[in-house]
């Protein structure tokens, strides 16, 4: 597991689950997907868990972990579980940092 600061905001706990990570976290991630925000007034620290392991696996790049992230952040941004909610948000955030490759990604899911 790897913890850093999102580039996106650079803020936000990002927490990479890696090939060869265990426990608790990375259970809850392979029963969730690519990944999943944790927040709420009861959550100190929000943070996003995503899963960095999909670059091993064939088409997946940087691109898709990136808009995985901004999907995240979006939840945590707007303290919302609603997914076109996150995907906007995450749209947003990645157009205004030039990210339109990871962006597109977003945008191709039929979200929003």
């Amino acid at each position: 597991m790897r913890y850093r600061f999102s580039e996106l905001d650079g803020r936000t706990l990002v927490i990479d689950i890696e090939e060869g990570d265990t426990g608790d976290l990375v259970d809850l991630l392979n029963s969730r997907g690519h990944g999943f925000a944790v927040y709420g007034e009861d959550v100190p620290i929000p943070f996003a868990v995503i899963d960095t392991r999909l670059l091993k696996e064939p088409g997946y790049t940087p691109a898709h972990l990136l808009a995985i992230e901004a999907h995240e952040l979006g939840h945590i941004h707007k303290l919302s579980d609603d997914e076109a909610i996150a995907e906007t948000t995450g749209i947003e955030l990645l157009t205004r940092l030039g990210e339109e490759g990871a962006a597109a990604l977003l945008r191709s899911r039929g979200i929003v």
